[in-house]
């Protein structure tokens, strides 16, 4: 999503091996979603939100947090009743949220942890999120994080995957054409999810910064 993530996989990744300590860089990093949104962030979060289906008493897992400004966002959905968790794998970055959220005065636990060895009960949550994290996870362990998804959601539950997609002619949004970004195309990760346990499965353009979603239903 930002030129942040461009070229500099050695120094960011929301969620990856443990030798990838994530995003160094939450003030940079949160002022780089502003401008590459124009000052319309809040919009975007909140388009996020709409596809995640989030309602009162939901149990959400946002995968790469950063900074937690989506987790703040998500918790006013899913009031009252609801709860909001955050992993990263940015120890920086989950300082940075919770701060923002001690601000806040906000119950939202955030945890340093690996998308793909998820420290949660089977079952636990109702809905997990993944915002522009999974292309700056190597290709095998991909299917590793899918799969943690699945554990964690009951049957019914649902997977929300954002990040760059489609042909890298067709992509109009600078951010989404180089580097990571433009090596990853997100629909060809249908197959995976299938596989991991999901049906139902959907996708398209997200009209925000040449992203694009796919969203599965857990078996």
């Amino acid at each position: 999503m930002h030129h942040l993530r461009r070229d500099m996989h050695t120094a960011e990744g929301s969620i990856g091996p443990e030798a990838n300590k994530g995003i160094g860089f939450p003030r940079l990093y949160d002022l780089l979603v502003l401008m590459l949104t124009r000052g319309r962030d809040r919009a975007y979060r909140e388009a996020l939100l709409d596809l995640a289906g989030l309602a009162p008493g939901f149990h959400l897992l946002d995968v790469g947090c950063g900074t937690g400004t989506q987790a703040i966002a998500a918790w006013h959905r899913v009031q009252p009743g609801g709860s909001v968790v955050g992993v990263d794998v940015s120890e920086k970055m989950l300082a940075a949220a919770r701060r923002k959220t001690g601000r806040a005065g906000l119950d939202i636990a955030f945890h340093h942890a690996d998308a793909a060895a998820l420290p949660f009960e089977d079952g636990r949550f109702d809905v997990v999120t993944f915002t522009t994290v999974l292309h700056m996870v190597p290709e095998p362990r991909r299917s590793l994080c899918l799969r943690e998804a699945a554990r964690v959601l009951p049957p019914g539950g649902r997977l929300l995957l954002i990040d760059y997609a489609g042909s890298v002619s067709e992509r109009r949004h600078m951010s989404a054409k180089h580097g990571l970004h433009g090596q990853f195309d997100l629909h060809r990760l249908r197959e995976p999810l299938a596989a991991a346990g999901f049906e139902r499965i959907e996708g398209g353009p997200l009209n925000w910064l040449g992203l694009h979603f796919l969203r599965g239903i857990r078996v």
